[in-house]
């Protein structure tokens, strides 16, 4: 796929280097440590830290190219590149976090080449984009520290991590506080667990974080606030994240583009004469997967683009308009991806149902559908800002 950003050529230089080290990898469904490897070697693992602390800079519309044209290569390695992608954005962008941490975080991962991770779901709560109450706890100690202790599912990449940011109920408090912590995974109390068969992205080991009593420093403390507040930081945690689940589902369905037109150009059936892709029925259903595509990229390019402005102008008016339509950029990528492989899997008929990209492309497409911001919540909000405006007229 080609990639080329607005005059960044140290980004361009990373990416390369990150796609050749990825190809000679035997990329499927089984967790390949070495992915992150080659993302880390490459230096790509640097691409939105600030160039002032080490890093490349991208911003939030190069970010996202660069995590689609690796969600065309292997989708279980550009989600858990998109988990650094959003954390870190959301480090560089969002008000009120602690300067120092920022960049401790910085520091690590350019000069320890730090993988990084949220670490906010859990089985018996449900997502906390719906507004889940975290079971993990942390408990203060007299010296100010903190002691955390839970189990976190759905933690991508969780063999490769360096670090989480981990959400807690702080205890003892009236009204309940939650917060969020940077923990080093190398500490005592840490547990790194296996976790799920997964219909799709099962090479992203979305594994079981586990905390017993680990002790975190004061100055770990990334926010803390009542449930009944909102976040401090501002939208940007969630704009990053959406916008990078977007670029990441929507690589998987341009990958899958891709291999389709490549194999029905390949493929000559019959006499042998004539190839797939001079069937007429196979063009429209091409013509159609990439029409979706296209439009999707433009959506979801047209959010980042914007969201870079609002930030560059100190606008947080314009982010926080962007970031409404985060969650529409997500559902059209999302949308796009799962109909175009779902097409790619009818051009290819049977042979596109054995295993390969093809047919691991329509599964991990799927994954999009639960990850936020979900479709009916979405779809919610949008329908409440119709009522909204219609009720004003």
């Amino acid at each position: 796929m080609t990639f080329k950003t607005r005059d960044m050529p140290a980004v361009e230089t990373a990416l390369a280097d990150a796609i050749e080290r990825l190809g000679a990898l035997d990329l499927g469904d089984a967790f390949e440590p070495k992915a992150a490897e080659a993302i880390v070697g490459s230096g790509l693992h640097r691409l939105v830290v600030p160039v002032s602390a080490g890093g490349l800079g991208a911003r939030m519309t190069d970010a996202v190219e660069v995590v689609m044209a690796l969600g065309a290569l292997d989708g279980s390695t550009a989600l858990g590149f998109a988990m650094q992608v959003h954390v870190v954005g959301a480090l560089v962008d969002a008000a009120g976090v602690p300067t120092a941490l920022r960049e401790r975080v910085f520091r690590a991962i350019v000069d320890d080449g730090a993988l990084v991770n949220n670490a906010a779901t859990e089985d018996g709560g449900g997502s906390p984009a719906r507004g889940a109450i975290p079971g993990a706890t942390a408990v203060p100690d007299a010296d100010g520290s903190w002691r955390l202790t839970g189990e976190k599912s759905w933690t991508t990449w969780l063999p490769n991590l360096t670090h989480a940011f981990v959400s807690a109920n702080v205890t003892r408090t009236d009204p309940v506080e939650v917060g969020v912590w940077l923990v080093d995974l190398a500490m005592d109390g840490v547990v790194r667990r296996p976790g799920f068969e997964a219909m799709g992205m099962r090479g992203s080991a979305s594994g079981r974080l586990g905390l017993d009593g680990v002790q975190v420093p004061a100055d770990a403390l990334l926010m803390r606030r009542s449930v009944a507040e909102e976040d401090p930081r501002g939208p940007a945690p969630g704009a990053w994240f959406g916008v990078a689940m977007a670029g990441t589902y929507l690589g998987v369905g341009e990958g899958a583009r891709e291999d389709i037109a490549r194999w029905a150009l390949d493929r000559r059936p019959g006499d042998g004469k004539a190839p797939v892709a001079e069937i007429p029925s196979v063009r429209l259903r091409l013509g159609r997967l990439d029409a979706d595509l296209r439009a999707a990229r433009i959506v979801v390019l047209d959010v980042a683009r914007r969201w870079d402005a609002a930030i560059a102008e100190g606008d947080a008016a314009g982010q926080a308009a962007v970031a409404a339509d985060v969650a529409l950029a997500k559902l059209v990528a999302t949308r796009a991806a799962v109909s175009a492989t779902d097409e790619a899997l009818r051009i290819a008929g049977g042979p596109g149902f054995l295993a390969g990209r093809l047919e691991r492309a329509f599964r991990d497409a799927r994954a999009g559908l639960i990850n936020p911001p979900l479709e009916d919540v979405a779809l919610a909000g949008f329908a409440r800002a119709v009522l909204d405006r219609s009720a004003l007229t």
